[in-house]
């Protein structure tokens, strides 16, 4: 098992396309101004890094299983999903708690900037998540990286996160901590799974 890694995403400019899709309301935008998702960006950009760790484990088939290095799992689609690759990035990702302090603040001034800051925190998340396989694309040159997959998605359980939090000691790291119910808080925050596939099986550079 290799080191666990940890990373530092700086604010980057808000989605606005993006937060007015996870408000379900993507239609609504046609490059006007929305004043109340413009108020939620004002206070939000620019204000939120996210921190990251991830650990680099190999993926190993065990009859109708995937023993993933910290875990073994039955799920189907992610087999499906990491057929080809011999090895996977476990990661979290947090926008912390000033996204938390953020979406309160947005409530108190109204339903409509809570549910616009709550958006907008998951725009900012979704954009760390890009930006961090950005530089896993760049760490691993002779690998192909798959889209990030998580728990919750198809058949994979939500009770992996317990092992995925043992596994990049998240609670220790990141001050992420998991609910009864399996949901992460901080609220913005994700774990997920990138497969990597070799682009050259006889050529490849010593484990960073």
């Amino acid at each position: 098992m290799n080191a666990l890694r940890e990373a530092v995403l700086p604010p980057a400019p808000v989605r606005r396309e993006e937060a007015l899709r996870y408000a379900m309301q993507p239609r609504a935008y046609d490059g006007g101004p929305i004043p109340a998702l413009e108020d939620c960006v004002r206070m939000a950009e620019g204000k939120v890094p996210c921190r990251a760790v991830w650990r680099l484990f190999p993926v190993i088939r065990k009859g109708d299983g995937l023993d993933l290095g910290f875990a073994v799992t039955g799920s189907r689609k992610l087999q499906t999903h990491l057929a080809g690759c011999d090895r996977i990035v476990l990661f979290a990702l947090t926008a912390g708690m000033e996204m938390e302090r953020l979406i309160l603040r947005a409530k108190a001034l109204s339903p409509l900037h809570g549910l616009m800051m709550n958006a907008v925190g998951a725009a900012i998340a979704e954009e760390a998540c890009d930006r961090l396989c950005g530089r896993l694309a760049a760490a691993f040159p002779e690998d192909t990286l798959r889209d990030r997959f998580s728990p919750g998605y198809g058949d994979l359980p939500l009770s992996l996160q317990k092992d995925i939090f043992t596994a990049l000691s998240c609670e220790k790291r990141l001050g992420l901590t998991l609910t009864g119910s399996l949901l992460m808080q901080p609220g913005k925050s994700v774990t997920a799974i990138v497969g990597l596939s070799p682009r050259k099986e006889d050529h490849r550079e010593p484990l960073p």
